[in-house]
């Protein structure tokens, strides 16, 4: 059947009505077509991953130490049906995930004859595709849940051996043995659903909600690991008296912003905080303030003090502390570098000791706006490669859209407009060919395009407004505008980006020319400026007349909106008309 399959890809679907071709095909047959593409995606140890990340400096081989949950990226599943008429996939999330069926499957099936994809092609066999998906259960989310409530599970155990283990002067040895038994088996459970939470990152495009889910996880997770790993430093002494005795303590990284671009001299918008965890003997009798320090690989600052608001008091009861306010006096000329804090603490039997944190997620510091877009694609190679030459798909989706929820200012929680699973299907057919992996080279080459859209949307007045509202419909294929507007009234038009030219705007709008009717106008450099916005040069625009709104909680195009009705509000200022005299009131 797969042969089948392979041979009618390469011959006969006609792309416009890919859909229709799955209704032919006996039901048994569609759950057996599944499942063979479900284990034909590639396993997460194969070597197609290419090198392993270069540990050869110390500050690499902390970041693979550390593992942070900075991995566990967000990612949509590109496989939904979204009951769109037209081969363009819809842009709206669904309420409920199903498992993202591997389409790298079905383009592999293709031979190495067979010819490329246009991206609408791409689009329609995607869409045929999705009809498999309609009543299976997302995997990410139950899985994501289950883990969940795992770590529940699993933050009560510790709670209870650390109680065991702080009685331990009245236990015996074989008690002794089975706490290390029972922490042994606990910090592999933790570990081995921090690489689920990991694979499910590298193999399914994940939801917002479950984008944020998984971090939160994967960061608690991480904090559990600690905590084992000192409750057994611990043990490990009680068994072994004649070893030497040392403050059993760490600082760990509890919330902090993700891997992001900072500007000289401007306070960071996030705050971090950090939390001192002690093993069950250390009682503490005094903490020093906490101290924060920068890291990098070429610490050659012309100041002694890169950092201002460095220090922040902890509290004694619940050892936490929150820096607010943290501000950069210096650039770090676009090297990435990372916080440490660390903490001196003096407990009632041994002397005082300086306690440690792990690094915290890379940052950039800039001077202006025009560094930005490079040392944001730099931090977005570093989080989505973490030093690999190639990744799956998802895992790069999960990495740039992620940081586009940052760079566009919304919470992951509940943002305002993220990417929509056709803007991201649209991503990877247009700029890595619907491949299953993504090479550094090609990421860097779509980032001189998507570099250049983040930038707008992040910098330009208006424009985040504009996009959060639905009023600029989005990062949509010329074929597309076509096929919405084809059957509009004259003077509709719809707002989108510029394939070609990266980061302008086109204008695509309903002509009374008889030979094209849809034009489309891009909108170049000096036709904005400082003093006249988007929304003032589409004013001026008498062929601009009815906007094509898109509906944010659908995804879906909206009745065309009078023009100054939609815009007005984002105008610089009132049209000044002249009386019947030609004189201006």
């Amino acid at each position: 059947f797969m042969n089948e399959l392979s041979s009618d890809l390469n011959s006969d679907i006609n792309f416009a009505v890919g859909s229709d071709f799955w209704k032919d095909i006996d039901d048994e047959l569609l759950q057996d077509l599944y499942r063979q593409l479900e284990t034909s995606q590639p396993d997460g140890d194969s070597s197609f991953l290419g090198s392993e990340l270069n540990t050869n400096t110390p500050l690499k081989q902390e970041l693979i130490k550390l593992e942070t949950p900075a991995d566990l990226l967000f990612q949509p599943d590109t496989t939904q049906n979204y009951n769109n008429p037209s081969p363009y996939p819809s842009q709206s999330w669904p309420t409920s995930w199903p498992p993202s069926t591997p389409t790298s499957s079905i383009h592999n099936s293709l031979s190495p004859s067979t010819p490329s994809l246009t991206s609408s092609q791409i689009f329609s066999l995607n869409s045929s595709s999705n009809s498999l998906n309609n009543s299976l259960v997302s995997r990410a989310k139950v899985l994501i849940e289950q883990i969940q409530q795992q770590c529940t599970s699993q933050e009560q155990q510790l709670e209870q051996i650390r109680q065991s283990q702080h009685s331990s002067s009245s236990l015996s040895e074989d008690a002794l043995q089975q706490l290390q038994e029972q922490q042994t088996k606990l910090l592999q459970m933790v570990d081995s659903e921090l690489k689920e939470l990991h694979q499910i990152n590298r193999t399914q495009v994940l939801c917002p909600d479950e984008l944020y889910h998984s971090r939160n996880l994967g960061q608690r997770l991480q904090i559990q690991l600690m905590k084992v790993e000192l409750l057994r430093q611990e043990l490990h002494q009680l068994l072994n008296p004649e070893s030497s005795q040392s403050c059993i303590a760490v600082l760990v990284i509890t919330d902090q912003p993700t891997p992001q671009i900072i500007f000289k001299s401007k306070p960071i918008e996030d705050s971090f905080s950090v939390n001192l965890i002690t093993s069950s003997s250390v009682d503490v009798l005094n903490l020093s303030k906490v101290r924060a320090t920068l890291v990098s690989e070429e610490p050659n600052w012309k100041t002694e003090t890169p950092i201002e608001n460095d220090e922040a008091a902890m509290d004694l009861a619940q050892k936490t502390a929150t820096f607010q306010n943290l501000r950069f006096t210096i650039s770090t000329r676009m090297s990435m570098v990372h916080l440490r804090f660390s903490v001196q603490i003096t407990s009632v039997k041994g002397a005082p000791c300086t306690v440690q944190s792990n690094i915290s997620y890379p940052f950039i510091v800039i001077t202006n706006e025009s560094q930005w877009c490079e040392a944001a694609g730099k931090l977005i190679l570093a989080d989505a490669f973490t030093g690999l030459v190639e990744v799956p798909w998802p895992e790069f989706a999960n990495a740039l859209h992620h940081h586009f929820l940052k760079a566009t200012r919304q919470e992951t929680t509940n943002p305002a407009r993220p990417l929509t699973l056709g803007e991201l299907n649209y991503l990877h057919c247009k700029f890595f060919g619907g491949q299953p992996v993504v090479t550094q080279h090609q990421a860097i080459q779509f980032w001189n395009w998507f570099g250049q859209v983040t930038l707008t949307l992040r910098f330009k007045r208006h424009i985040n407004t504009l996009w959060f509202n639905g009023l600029i419909y989005g990062i949509v294929t010329k074929e597309e505008c076509n096929r919405v507007l084809l059957n509009q009234d004259l003077g509709t038009f719809m707002i989108r980006f510029s394939e070609s030219f990266p980061g302008l705007f086109a204008v695509a709008y309903v002509s009374d020319d008889p030979y094209e009717r849809v034009k489309h106008y891009l909108v170049k450099p000096d036709d904005t400026g400082s003093q006249k916005t988007l929304p003032d040069f589409l004013r001026e625009k008498p062929q601009f007349q009815y906007l094509f709104q898109l509906d944010i909680s659908t995804g879906l195009p909206l009745r065309p909106v009078a023009k100054d009705a939609a815009l007005g509000f984002y105008y610089s200022r009132r049209r000044i008309q002249a009386n019947e005299h030609g004189y201006v009131l």
